[in-house]
């Protein structure tokens, strides 16, 4: 239909204003006329409002600000639901989504300290509150312009797609308050796409304000917030130290304080590395020591009062060293036939690192040989993503008030039962169906966070999917591989139990039909760096540091490359160039980025020298644990012996505490005596952007004295006949030994030096996925 045909019927009416330039002003007359009664203007406007080609870039930019603590209120005056869908999306990192006026009156969410929050200025067609006829247009409730005027007058203002015709907006929230020009004295920025002029309003608006008002030309919305998304990139909210709530965001448990609990509980190495890791994924601003506070204090992890930063429930499951001290009942209990009893303990992040080495065992989730009827496969019992949506589940979503712990119960050969301590929510609980055997019917879409922060933190690390659909996975998956699975709900034990039992084989006979390519997990010996400082200084010297000034103190300056007249380090140039003052040339040197340092392979080599030094200065703090370096440039450390002779080690692994480990052993007696010495080659190697130790498990063959080297050509012979009795396993436990070992039993290796915080090195080795699809060699079509 062409606008000539419907502008002349709509010039029948007396109400129609003529003109293209006055179209848009005939939106709230045409409601107050044509789209009555109630029931069927609120039917055609939920109707308009629904897009049609999904939500634009622009507001999806706009809610990534939002979480970004860029933007924190919006008033709108549309009735579409493109902006709160938008935010939505960003859940569970944007936490609460507040609404005010949804309908007459509805003031109860506003806060001027929240996060984010939507002000509907004309209501919404959902209530059938909507403002949208020339008359409703004329003017704004009184208490909510009370409510949001002060706060606008408090901030700079940006208006954007919204032309400025209805004297609600214009004389309501934007009328004159104070006498002169001293209204909005932060600026309000009004925007107007390109080839338009300002509506006589806005005109009327900017000569009131004066210098307080700027007009500013745009091509569009989505253009505008494109545009925005690329100059703000790297800016974050917690970085300018902005991040403090005043007011806590909400009570759910895990946002409570512990006023038991300080920070000194928390290991602020593990928070540092996987927080800058949750940054990176979500393309937030690189966080560093110095902003790791504020990023806590805005994700609610820490709330900020007069005598400090106050522990919430949530850091201290998430981070803290021994959160069992004032939560005894947050661990798991994996029990295997009933019988055999272990219990998971520590943080979070440590409990699931653990039970996922654990789940993802031969012993737990052997390989099934499932014959097809051309090829056959190779598939674990459980498909592994089940196994982790199962475990994130059970950690994630349990209720922490009950004084209760989880259960995993391994039945080998038939099923795995998860149980959590805890009612359903009263969301999920009124949505789903129950049966009379308290199986759970579930439902797409169904879903609610009982943990607010513990939710955001595993899935901006990618360890659960979107809120809503791991348990719908879970069935899927099971079902897709040939097993069974069940959830249920018992009131009188208020637990939920999630069950899942593996395809029973019956000599192969069984097809199972699997839509997903089957996949193997294999470990890289790369322990990779969690956290490295954004830049690095380069020190240019107007001599080599061996001519150096004898007050120069080279201790001081802890780590460092030297390149002659140049020396690279982590540490912050102001300490190095008052540190070398007498032989600093203060105008050549310069703290490079480390992005641009590695976008050169010479420069980046010497970033990888830098990276080695530190790991060797750590390697040296475990000369009293027996571990020396060996000399030259070999880059290896082993293991010497005690006293002259063997020596034994004592570590914990995943499943087992307490594990002696003979890392010396005697191999001749007398004159002859020789010892065969664990140890390990290192090299520092960019995987694909990933900066990691690589770690390669080696046995240094020494004398009598359990230390010496022999001879080459000796060690070369011996080598040889060792290498034939190790194997794939036996390799896989070397690199679980190496990873406990160097990082103490922690989580973090800290590799710092002085001067130097932000360098970690994550005690997980890389683990990658891969594709497995094979024929069996008796196959007919696998015959040449």
């Amino acid at each position: 239909m062409k606008p000539s045909e419907w502008e002349v019927w709509l010039r029948e009416f007396d109400w129609f204003l003529p003109g293209t330039d006055r179209l848009a002003e005939n939106f709230p007359l045409a409601v107050e006329h044509l789209l009555t009664p109630a029931e069927f203007r609120k039917r055609v406007l939920l109707e308009l409002m629904r897009p049609v080609n999904g939500i634009s870039a622009g507001y999806k930019i706009l809610a990534e600000f939002v979480m970004r603590g860029l933007i924190r209120t919006m008033l709108t005056t549309n009735f579409d639901a493109c902006l709160p869908d938008a935010l939505r999306e960003r859940q569970p990192h944007i936490r609460h989504i507040h609404e005010v006026n949804r309908g007459r009156g509805d003031y109860d969410q506003f806060n001027v300290y929240s996060k984010c929050q939507i002000v509907w200025l004309h209501g919404r067609a959902e209530q059938y509150s909507d403002k949208n006829s020339a008359g409703e247009t004329n003017s704004l409730d009184a208490e909510l312009v009370s409510r949001i005027r002060p706060m606008m007058d408090a901030s700079p203002v940006t208006v954007i797609g919204y032309r400025g015709s209805e004297p609600s907006i214009m004389e309501g929230l934007f009328g004159q308050h104070r006498q002169g020009r001293l209204d909005f004295p932060n600026g309000v920025y009004w925007c107007v796409r390109h080839g338009e002029a300002p509506h006589p309003n806005v005109e009327a608006f900017a000569r009131r304000l004066g210098s307080n008002f700027r007009m500013l030309r745009i091509d569009g919305f989505d253009e505008l917030l494109s545009d925005l998304s690329i100059e703000l990139a790297g800016h974050d909210r917690y970085v300018a130290g902005g991040a403090a709530r005043l007011l806590p965001d909400g009570q759910a448990f895990d946002e409570r304080v512990v006023e038991r609990a300080s920070i000194d509980e928390l290991d602020m190495d593990l928070a540092l590395s996987i927080l800058s890791e949750y940054c990176k994924k979500l393309g937030r601003a690189p966080l560093t020591r110095e902003t790791l506070p504020a990023l806590m204090r805005e994700q609610g992890l820490l709330f900020p009062d007069s005598t400090g930063d106050k522990v919430t429930v949530g850091a201290l499951l998430l981070f803290g060293k021994r959160p069992q001290d004032i939560f005894p009942h947050a661990v798991v209990v994996l029990t295997e036939s009933g019988k055999k009893r272990e219990i998971y303990e520590g943080s979070l992040i440590v409990q699931h690192r653990r039970l996922l080495e654990k789940l993802e065992t031969e012993d737990v989730n052997p390989q099934l040989k499932l014959k097809k009827r051309r090829q056959h496969t190779d598939q674990p019992a459980y498909p592994p993503r089940v196994l982790v949506e199962l475990l994130v589940n059970m950690l994630v979503h349990r209720d922490y008030e009950v004084p209760e712990s989880s259960s995993i119960e391994l039945h080998p050969g038939a099923e795995i039962v998860f149980s959590n301590p805890g009612t359903l929510t009263p969301k999920v609980a009124g949505k789903v169906t129950i049966q009379e055997d308290g199986r759970i019917i579930l439902s797409e879409g169904v879903t609610d966070q009982r943990n607010s922060s513990l939710c955001d933190i595993f899935f901006g690390i990618s360890a659960m999917e979107r809120a809503g659909t791991g348990l719908m996975d879970v069935g899927q998956l099971m079902l897709d591989s040939g097993g069974g699975f069940a959830f249920y709900h018992h009131n009188s034990e208020s637990r939920f139990k999630a069950v899942v039992a593996q395809p029973q084989a019956s000599a192969g006979s069984r097809v199972v039909a699997r839509s997903t390519v089957p996949t193997g997990l294999y470990v890289l010996n790369a322990l990779p760096f969690s956290v490295i400082p954004a830049s690095i200084s380069v020190v240019q010297l107007t001599q080599p540091l061996r001519y150096r000034p004898p007050n120069i103190d080279l201790a001081e300056c802890g780590t460092f490359v030297n390149r002659g007249t140049e020396l690279w380090s982590f540490a912050p140039l102001p300490i190095l160039t008052e540190l070398l003052d007498p032989i600093v040339v203060r105008g050549a040197s310069n703290s490079l980025p480390r992005k641009k340092i590695e976008a050169s392979e010479d420069s980046k080599r010497v970033l990888s020298w830098l990276l080695r030094k530190h790991f060797e200065y750590e390697l040296e703090s475990f000369e009293e644990d027996g571990l020396t370096l060996e000399l030259g440039r070999k880059h290896r450390a082993y293991f010497a012996g005690k006293d002259r002779g063997v020596r034994t080690v004592v570590w914990n692994s995943a499943q087992r505490r307490g594990n002696r480990r003979e890392v010396v052993k005697k191999r001749a007696d007398g004159s002859r005596a020789w010892f065969e010495n664990e140890g390990f080659g290192y090299d520092i190697v960019d995987l694909s952007g990933l900066w990691c130790v690589r770690i390669k498990p080696f046995y240094m063959f020494t004398g009598t004295d359990a230390l010496t080297p022999l001879p080459a050509f000796t060690r070369t012979a011996k080598a040889t006949r060792r290498i034939k009795f190790d194997r794939n396993k036996n390799v896989e436990a070397d690199l679980a030994f190496w990873a406990s070992f160097l990082g103490r039993g922690a989580e973090t290796m800290n590799i710092g030096d002085l001067h130097v915080d932000d360098l970690l090195i994550d005690m997980t080795f890389l683990t990658v996925e891969v594709p497995e699809v094979g024929l069996s060699q008796h196959d007919p079509e696998h015959k040449n």
